[in-house]
């Protein structure tokens, strides 16, 4: 019953948001905010000065509230926000389909710190990805031309090929430039498969924990309401039973969190060293090998960026374990 009385709340928020009811938009602003703010930067590693024009283009003209009117109450709203709403809207925002207009910031009411999103930068800090960013591009800038083509062909999704690397692609393949660059964007395609299935993870990370806390919430409220009930009365009885099923799928949907967990933790998200090794004409473990030995040369330049940034800081190589 809970649930349903959240869900119609939520309903209701949004009917109110709808008809333009600016203290409704306040208070959704104020719930689902930070969640929104952040959802670029984490899924699709936006900058957090575009995040910020995301926002904007999410709220304009009560664009996120007529996406979110078919909400029906059947999952929790951030789950459903997750899985429904906003990859589509950043897509959307991400296509140009419309430029974003100027909308005044004081009908907005105010963005999100920057601190509260996931991956987002504190205010006159660099994030660890964008230190990432620069010593990857200063790391390139160092290879010759075979080095910086196998990095940029795992990294396929966040580079360019400059036309001296696409002939040397050319030539070491055997194949037709146009051949080269159709299976390049084939490597960007499997790379973009990789990382939708990892948001999907995520997302189902995100229902997950939502069902953990709604139902911890829950018990709280059975747990209070046992202290004003005689221990042996029927109601206490049944609040009991209740109590002890719900602690069941708390078990179960935290079985179920360790599992995606774990699964996500196994997913990459950079091209398969196969295909790479593919297009080079060479075998995936002299691949393996030229990979690792440059990731260790990025992580020593990113130590070295740390350093000079704060010289009491460690060094960190995280970001690219996980692509590995």
């Amino acid at each position: 019953m809970e649930a349903l009385s959240e869900a119609q709340e939520t309903r209701d928020l949004i009917r109110r948001c709808l008809s333009g009811d600016r203290e409704a938009a306040a208070t959704f602003q104020e719930r689902y905010g930070e969640l929104i703010y952040g959802y670029p930067i984490r899924v699709y590693r936006v900058p957090p000065d575009e995040a910020g024009d995301f926002y904007v283009f999410a709220f304009d003209r009560g664009r996120i509230f007529r996406r979110v009117r078919t909400f029906e109450g059947r999952a929790p709203f951030r789950a459903y926000l997750l899985g429904f709403v906003l990859d589509d809207l950043v897509l959307e925002w991400k296509r140009g389909v419309r430029e974003i207009e100027t909308v005044s910031l004081e009908s907005l009411g105010e963005l999100p710190d920057p601190s509260f999103a996931e991956g987002a930068e504190k205010e006159g800090e660099v994030s660890d990805m964008d230190m990432d960013r620069v010593a990857m591009r200063e790391l390139l800038n160092d290879l010759s031309t075979p080095k910086a083509v196998v990095m940029k062909l795992l990294y396929v999704e966040d580079h360019e090929f400059e036309p001296t690397e696409v002939r040397y692609l050319s030539q070491v393949s055997g194949n037709a430039i146009p051949e080269v660059l159709d299976r390049i964007e084939g490597l960007r395609a499997t790379v973009r498969e990789r990382e939708a299935g990892l948001k999907k993870m995520e997302d189902a990370l995100d229902a997950v924990q939502a069902w953990i806390q709604l139902y911890e919430r829950r018990i709280q409220r059975i747990n209070e309401d046992l202290t004003a009930l005689p221990p042996t009365s029927t109601a206490a009885e049944k609040l009991r039973e209740e109590r002890a099923q719900l602690s069941r799928k708390i078990e179960r949907r935290r079985a179920q969190r360790t599992k995606l967990l774990a699964q996500s933790q196994r997913r990459k998200t950079t091209a398969p060293y196969k295909d790479i090794a593919s297009l080079l004409n060479t075998s995936i473990g002299n691949i393996g090998s030229q990979i690792a030995r440059l990731r260790r040369e990025l992580m020593t330049k990113i130590g070295d960026s740390s350093s000079r940034r704060a010289p009491n800081a460690s060094s960190s190589g995280d970001s690219l374990d996980a692509h590995s």
